[in-house]
């Protein structure tokens, strides 16, 4: 398996345009980029969130607008100037952002009595109804999208049949075990207080200040700004690149396509216009929606491709000369009717920016195909 095929498309792409042609290809790159822009600018209202334990003016009117266009400009800087900083930050970024999490994880289960929830009338099993539950599934989902950038590093990993699979499992498998404890933790620790903690739009704050104090809370508060920063600028440096990718394979027409999005800086050697194209439109989608919108349209869009991958994948399946086992054949079907569930539970404003996406991309896929550029 590889994230990027020999002509150089994203992986996504190759699927899409070997079941259901070029226009099909497109369409699902265009998607995929549109939906990691506007996980960028979702992703914008998560760090406003918690910087707004010290600074509640952040999330307040103009203040949030003005920390909007701030935080914009910096990623846009960042990415077109100091970028290979920024890249040797990452991994310590990833290393300060997970010890404070650890910490609170096992000092939190450490003080917890659990002997309290054996004997409480108040802990019956109760079934959240079914739009909660709809709701809730599409946000989660949006917590573990993004697992496929593991294959990224596919052509420079040795084995990658083997390493890659078992990266993906691993990954998924802690992430889930991780959200599980924190969960948990949160449920039976912050419990009925929830109404006389200010900060239950940041919980985990609310956590921290439980167990540690003021301290603590104000240490998660830079633990989770710096966890957020960090996956602003990893996605910054990954989708911008997707534009640039797309404009050399043609994929982009004219001047919008080499001349422009396929630009690189002569002084920074980093595609400029790519990353200002996307740095201003993940802006914009951060200024006009909330969160919880934004977050529910990127995972429409991304399991529209996900979708379109099964489908090709279960195609090729028929295809092989060696019949794959009952459980090779089962997953790709589960998927899937995982899939068209998620889809059905999205709001109708999501389907409509969605399907606003799919008419300009066609409208892009008819310039470049008169053109004779693609």
């Amino acid at each position: 398996m590889q994230a990027v095929s020999r002509n150089g498309w994203p992986l996504y792409v190759v699927y899409a345009r070997k079941g259901f042609g070029d226009a099909a290809a497109f369409q699902t790159g265009f998607i995929y980029y549109l939906a990691r822009a506007t996980a960028i600018a979702a992703n914008m209202h998560v760090l406003l969130l918690y910087a707004g334990y010290l600074w509640p003016e952040l999330n307040t009117g103009i203040g949030k607008s003005i920390a909007i266009v701030v935080i914009t400009t910096a990623l846009i800087t960042v990415n077109i100037v100091g970028l290979k900083a920024a890249m040797r930050s990452l991994d310590t970024l990833s290393l300060v952002k997970l010890l404070p999490f650890v910490v609170l994880i096992a000092v939190g289960y450490w003080q917890l009595d659990l002997s309290v929830f054996n004997t409480s009338q108040d802990n019956a099993l109760v079934i959240p109804a079914l739009d909660t539950i709809s709701a809730g599934a599409l946000l989660t989902l949006y917590a573990f999208i993004g697992f496929e950038t593991v294959v990224v590093t596919s052509g420079e990993t040795s084995s990658p049949k083997k390493t890659i699979p078992r990266a993906l499992m691993f990954t998924v498998a802690s992430i889930a075990l991780f959200y599980f404890c924190v969960q948990w933790l949160y449920w039976h620790t912050v419990g009925t207080q929830q109404q006389l903690e200010p900060q239950q739009n940041a919980p985990l704050i609310t956590l921290a200040n439980i167990i540690f104090g003021n301290t603590g809370a104000l240490v998660m508060t830079f633990t989770a700004v710096v966890s957020v920063a960090g996956n602003l600028l990893a996605n910054m440096i990954s989708t911008s690149r997707l534009t640039y990718s797309m404009a050399h394979q043609s994929l982009i027409p004219g001047k919008l396509g080499r001349n422009g999005l396929g630009r690189v800086h002569q002084r920074f050697a980093t595609p400029h216009i790519s990353i200002l194209a996307l740095g201003i439109f993940a802006g914009l989608m951060a200024l006009s929606g909330s969160f919880v919108w934004l977050a529910i349209s990127s995972v429409l869009a991304r399991l529209v491709v996900y979708a379109v991958c099964i489908v090709v994948l279960i195609r090729a399946q028929h295809e092989l000369t060696q019949s794959p086992t009952i459980v090779n054949r089962l997953l790709p079907f589960v998927a899937l009717l995982v899939c068209i569930w998620s889809v059905t539970q999205s709001s109708t404003s999501a389907w409509q920016f969605l399907l606003g996406e799919l008419v300009v991309g066609a409208l892009l896929y008819t310039i470049c195909s008169r053109t004779h550029v693609r």
